[in-house]
């Protein structure tokens, strides 16, 4: 279904729009929206906030990246700004993954303004709320969704400046497979937490195994990429007193600030660990064959960009992370049933194949290790190894209900090959590399100002980079073939 986005506003027309309305959000007397493909009250709420908080790259303003340290000192914010912010009531009307989907903006623009703004009061509310429910998952996965936003927004600068420079110094261009796979991981672990977010609305109680696998697993991988962006920037001729190395290493210290560090990623293992017996049960039928995917919720929690809703319009119980599981063996007997002339599709099939036999061999240990607690260190290796198995499934089942680029094989396949890699099992051959795919994708997007999401969100600030905001219409990501909404 093709809908209409609001289009990117000019500067000086966004910079009106709060005075003309102050205290008042455009989308404020909207009726609920119901299952449609994509709820355009999140685009607008999400688009409203980024011009609220104004161009990022402008010296002045309170919300400047600038003055962003500062920021962080100011109360939550009122009027128009605090109602464009997402409150608990507001988790039921736009879902988990749309509540995160409105606050990519401010996480993309500041990780230390968006914990102190949206993370810590919102997820300190929502533990006062129903436990169990969508509330108590999206509490901690709004850590994680921030990490990844301001990872997004620090890629995107970064491969902006290396294509720009690359121009007229060839020899930067060898860093374009570094930045294409750290493209790939981003679009991997933003996959897994959309999952989860979207089987936090679909499912009651939640699926806490999955969760946790996204809070162990967010934090290392965006970890990896941050560093190699910083290598990046300093082997193309950026030193540290440029705007692009001084917004990295504040966004190193907000990982520190926030518990969005690898040492955080400590709690997550913990409670994977606890759940770890219940991805064994072998009266669970979703690693049959991949017959779990044959669940009539388990395709929708990947169709990302559409409401999460059952096709009977309700939440259905019965739903888990062993559904979620269950992509990786089902999507690989389907990619074998494909035809299709595609040398990365064949190489993404026996990839997708290695990662549901090693999947199979982990059940085994499993009703053990979640008794023997996070002390164990056979323990922490199974999950370590769950939490990427999980990521594998959620980039195939993703893959699966895409269109355009990530309908695409190249960048499932990369993101595969470096799960493998980390696993430590060997690559099936012959090899194929789709690093130059994905670089082209990721350059593409810096040039039509479109940002490093699983959606293609078009950006509305030009030049916007690291530190900067986005918006969340898709004009953009569909005229170019974006994530499938």
């Amino acid at each position: 279904m093709t809908l209409t986005r609001p289009g990117p506003l000019a500067p000086e027309e966004a910079a009106a729009v709060p005075a003309a309305v102050p205290g008042t959000p455009p989308y404020a007397d909207m009726p609920p929206l119901g299952d449609g493909p994509l709820s355009a009250d999140v685009v607008l709420r999400a688009r409203w906030l980024e011009v609220l908080l104004g161009d990022p790259l402008r010296p002045t303003g309170l919300y400047g990246r600038t003055a962003s340290a500062a920021a962080r000192e100011v109360p939550a914010p009122s009027g128009a700004l605090g109602a464009a912010l997402p409150g608990p009531a507001d988790v039921r009307r736009l879902g988990a993954d749309g509540v995160v989907r409105v606050l990519r903006p401010l996480f993309r623009r500041d990780l230390g303004l968006g914990h102190a703004w949206a993370v810590r009061p919102l997820s300190g509310a929502l533990a006062g709320a129903e436990a169990g429910g969508p509330g108590t998952e999206l509490g901690a996965l709004l850590g994680p969704a921030a990490l990844i936003g301001a990872a997004g927004g620090a890629l995107h600068t970064t491969a902006r400046l290396v294509e720009s420079v690359a121009a007229r110094e060839p020899g930067v261009r060898q860093w374009q497979p570094v930045l294409a796979a750290d493209f790939a991981d981003l679009l991997a672990c933003e996959s897994l937490t959309a999952v989860a977010l979207r089987a936090a609305d679909l499912t009651a109680g939640g699926t806490p195994a999955l969760t946790a696998a996204a809070g162990y697993v967010v934090p290392q991988l965006v970890g990896q990429v941050l560093d190699d962006l910083e290598l990046v920037l300093n082997e193309a001729g950026s030193g540290p007193d440029t705007a692009e190395r001084r917004a990295l290493a504040e966004l190193a210290a907000d990982r520190v600030a926030t518990g969005a560090d690898p040492a955080a990623a400590a709690d997550g293992q913990a409670r994977l660990i606890r759940a770890l017996p219940s991805l064994a049960d072998p009266a669970d039928g979703a690693f049959r064959a991949g017959e779990g995917y044959k669940h009539p919720a388990s395709r929708e929690l990947f169709r990302l960009g559409q409401t999460g809703t059952a096709p009977t319009g309700t939440r259905v119980g019965a739903l888990s992370t062993a559904d979620v599981a269950a992509a990786l063996p089902g999507a690989a007997d389907r990619l074998a049933e494909r035809t299709d002339d595609d040398p990365a599709l064949a190489a993404l099939t026996r990839v997708a194949r290695r990662l549901a036999t090693e999947q199979r061999t982990l059940r085994l240990p499993y009703p053990a290790a979640g008794h023997t607690g996070p002390a164990d260190p056979v323990a922490r290796a199974l999950a370590d190894r769950q939490a990427l198995l999980l990521l594998a499934a959620a980039v195939l089942g993703v893959g699966q209900e895409a269109e355009g680029f990530l309908g695409r094989p190249h960048w499932a396949l990369l993101a595969l090959a470096r799960v493998t890699r980390r696993l430590g099992a060997p690559l099936p051959e012959p090899a194929v590399d789709p690093a130059g795919d994905v670089w082209a994708e990721l350059a593409e997007r810096t040039r039509q100002g479109v940002d490093c999401d699983v959606y293609g969100s078009e950006l509305l600030w030009a030049g916007a980079g690291a530190g900067a905001g986005a918006g969340t219409g898709t004009a953009a990501g569909r005229r170019r073939g974006g994530g499938g909404t």
